[in-house]
């Protein structure tokens, strides 16, 4: 409980860019998301659990803002070593560029520099001193240093968006914003009922709201037809 009610708390320190709101490009997770989760986590044992989800699984990060670039020529293959700031949990992302498209992406005008920002996509491998380390990464914009003034948050535009997503148990769930309150009960579940607990417990309070929207939903059809005499 202790760190999903500073997360809804800072929501929008968090951005979830259209189409990568929880779960989207095959199994594409918020980057920006996972460290600020893994910065407020109180406990060794909440961190290391973040991580254990995290690991091996693509994250799209924006708004890494370089301080260091290393260039390396190594057995004739050039490739670009790389730590940028994470704004919303205050870690560093480091992580080598390799692929030939990224690295014409930072050689491209404005060419990124110390100070600039990119946007990248990258396999979680570990975290070490504060720092989240990235393998393979593809470099996926150039980016501003922070969001844009305004709702850039898709699960605040829409409610119906994934807000949250888990995939710890026999089944990946994702849970909407508007159903984001039941992350309150998440470090009670998980004590007493583990991973597949968590996910039964989604799943379950999942179904039935969704049943009681869809009945509230007919019943007001059903009294609008009958005001106006329809069957």
């Amino acid at each position: 409980m202790h760190i999903t009610r500073t997360l809804i708390r800072r929501c929008l320190a968090i951005l979830l860019v259209t189409g990568l709101c929880g779960t989207a490009m095959a199994k594409t997770y918020n980057g920006n998301d996972f460290a600020l989760y893994y910065s407020e986590a109180t406990t060794q044992e909440d961190q290391e659990m973040l991580l254990d989800e995290a690991k091996g699984n693509a994250h799209f990060f924006r708004y890494l803002q370089i301080l260091e670039m290393e260039e390396i020529i190594k057995d004739g293959n050039f490739s670009v070593k790389i730590i940028a700031f994470e704004p919303a949990s205050l870690m560093d992302v480091s992580f080598t560029v390799t692929k030939r498209e990224s690295l014409k992406l930072l050689r491209s005008e404005p060419e990124s520099v110390p100070g600039k920002a990119i946007a990248v996509t990258g396999k979680v491998t570990e975290i070490d001193s504060n720092c989240i380390y990235l393998y393979p990464v593809i470099v996926r914009h150039k980016d501003r240093l922070s969001p844009a003034i305004g709702k850039e948050l898709l699960c605040e535009v829409s409610a119906t968006a994934t807000f949250y997503s888990y995939t710890g148990g026999d089944r990946e769930v994702n849970v909407t914003y508007k159903d984001r309150d039941l992350l309150q009960y998440k470090d009670k579940v998980m004590k007493q009922g583990g991973n597949q607990g968590w996910t039964d417990f989604l799943v379950k309070e999942l179904a039935k709201r969704n049943a009681a929207r869809a009945a509230k939903t007919e019943a007001r059809e059903r009294a609008f037809r009958e005001a106006r005499g329809l069957k």
